[in-house]
């Protein structure tokens, strides 16, 4: 099988993803199946359930280059510019609530965690550009959140002995995951340059399916600091893939949508800091703050009403968040 046939392959499976399955459908599902494996496997463990809202604000820009190629006579433009076009969400605003099912014992511990957005916001920038970074479009949107989910495991590896590091126990882990989220963008304001004009928010000018797979490597440090409180920091590293099917909906040059497809392989981190609280019931109440980013490598593959895509072409993401969370779990 060809690479653009694999592509296109992986494409589809990620529209039945969002548009036949739906992403709370599939994530609930994974959710209650990996719920029983662990429960099954976790009898020598103190089990907790618990819950937590998280508030965050990040960037993501998709970038392409084009420069290579000639632009349609009509255009005006002897070249494109490098990057020809970046999209971005410049911020995204998003509340998530997420829930979890967690393991401790002597022979290991796990952390089974499924999330939803809830709320989100924030602004959509589509600059293009022409040969010397020329700016010749440039619009803005607002976000709306559409619907989506993630599932994340963390898994303690297993060590000869306790590790103390600083007066802080350190157990590494294997983490992994995904999601699946959907955006509209609402609206078209002019910016500098603007060639197509404004359009009311009632209009949806574009569309984007994000899909995320990641798996890396982890470690917690837990410093208890009274009989109740404990501090954990967590860090982790880990590799992947971002793919975003996009649907410019103003665009019928580009054929049926979704007319653009983005295949990024990525690498990320994230840091971690929380406070906990024991209760004397058990119960525990949690607080956090948390930074992350993330770096994507690939190509971006055009459609068009004519039949032939263009490409792939060389792009690229850059992603960024930071935010804070409050949660509770109890024992189960």
């Amino acid at each position: 099988m060809e690479t653009s046939q694999v592509a296109q392959v992986d494409r589809e499976a990620m529209l039945t993803l969002s548009d036949v399955m739906g992403s709370k459908t599939l994530l609930t599902t994974t959710m209650i199946s990996l719920t029983a494996v662990f429960a099954t496997g976790a009898s020598a463990m103190d089990i907790s359930v618990g819950s937590q809202v998280r508030l965050s604000a990040g960037y993501l820009s998709l970038n392409h280059d084009a420069s290579h190629l000639t632009p349609p006579g009509s255009s005006g433009m002897a070249s494109y510019g490098d990057p020809t076009s970046i999209l971005s969400y410049e911020p995204l605003y998003e509340a998530d609530i997420e829930f979890s099912l967690t393991g401790r014992g002597e022979e290991g511990w796990f952390d089974l965690i499924a999330g939803f957005p809830i709320a989100a916001g924030g602004t959509f920038g589509d600059r293009d550009y022409e040969a010397g970074q020329a700016l010749y479009s440039e619009t803005f949107s607002d976000i709306t959140l559409e619907n989506g989910g993630s599932v994340a495991l963390r898994y303690g590896l297993p060590s000869d002995g306790t590790l103390v590091w600083n007066d802080m126990v350190v157990r590494p882990y294997v983490t992994g995951g995904f999601g699946l989220e959907r955006y509209g963008m609402d609206g078209l304001r002019c910016g500098a340059a603007c060639p197509s004009g404004p359009f009311p928010t009632s209009v949806t000018v574009i569309g984007h399916d994000l899909f995320s797979a990641s798996a890396g490597l982890g470690v917690w440090l837990e410093n208890e600091i009274s009989e109740a409180e404990t501090i954990d920091l967590r860090f982790e590293i880990n590799g992947g893939y971002l793919g975003v099917t996009d649907s410019h909906y103003l665009r019928p040059d580009l054929g049926p949508v979704p007319n653009i497809f983005y295949d990024l392989a990525t690498l990320g981190g994230l840091a971690e800091a929380t406070y906990r609280y024991e209760t004397g019931q058990g119960a525990e109440l949690s607080a956090s703050v948390f930074a992350g980013g993330q770096l994507g490598l690939g190509g971006v593959t055009f459609g068009s009403a004519g039949g032939a895509q263009t490409g792939p072409l060389w792009a690229w993401s850059v992603a960024g968040h930071a935010g804070v969370s409050v949660g509770a779990s109890v024992p189960f």
